[in-house]
């Protein structure tokens, strides 16, 4: 820390509140090859926070952590920008983790910018599924086919896309009109990572 800030000509101020933003201020006079992973990525922050910079840029934060520490890295980075007004640029491969952080994202795939939005946005191009589980798939399939909704038979349930809230409440009338007991109806949202492989057309290659 005392390299880093002699290289930025900082006082001694920063490196103290660099410190404390990653709760290592009680830490500062250990040597570092006692650090625990945790410890030491959380240090490699503080180094890039010493000199306040408006854009942190940090490249797979939480790689190698355990599950405790990715919560502390996660929180620390979530932080950052409403507490200190900093803007963090994340470049990761853990997709869940991102979806955790990000509020904007970008997908690169080859060199080239495949999607850039909000997290919003981008989830929004997942349309969840429907998935309907009842005692007899065959016949539900043929009663739902019937009264003009068209599900995909697999083998232990009934999957519908862009299905309505009214048009699934119909469809669990129908099945019970026809006594079929129905066992389960879930939605199914695709996550970060289902959302990024079929953007890159890499679903399918798996």
């Amino acid at each position: 820390m005392r390299i880093v800030q002699r290289l930025r000509d900082v006082p001694d101020r920063n490196v103290l509140e660099a410190l404390k933003i990653v709760r290592l201020e009680n830490h500062k006079d250990k040597k570092v090859a006692l650090y625990s992973l945790g410890m030491k990525q959380r240090l490699g922050i503080a180094m890039a926070l010493v000199a306040s910079p408006k854009l942190l840029v940090l490249d797979e934060p939480t790689n190698g952590l355990d599950p405790a520490g990715i919560g502390e890295i996660r929180e620390l980075i979530r932080s950052l920008p409403q507490r200190y007004g900093m803007t963090v640029l994340l470049s990761s491969h853990l997709l869940s983790e991102i979806e955790q952080m990000a509020t904007s994202v970008g997908i690169i795939n080859n060199g080239k910018m495949l999607f850039q939005g909000s997290m919003e946005e981008l989830q929004r191009k997942s349309q969840p599924t429907i998935r309907i589980r009842t005692r007899n798939n065959a016949s539900a399939h043929e009663v739902l086919v019937r009264k003009g909704l068209f599900p995909i038979l697999q083998k232990d349930c009934l999957v519908f896309e862009h299905l309505t809230d009214s048009q699934v409440a119909q469809a669990n009338r129908d099945l019970t009109g026809a006594h079929i007991d129905v066992l389960r109806i879930e939605e199914h949202k695709r996550n970060l990572e289902s959302i990024f492989l079929a953007i890159t057309g890499k679903e399918n290659s798996l």
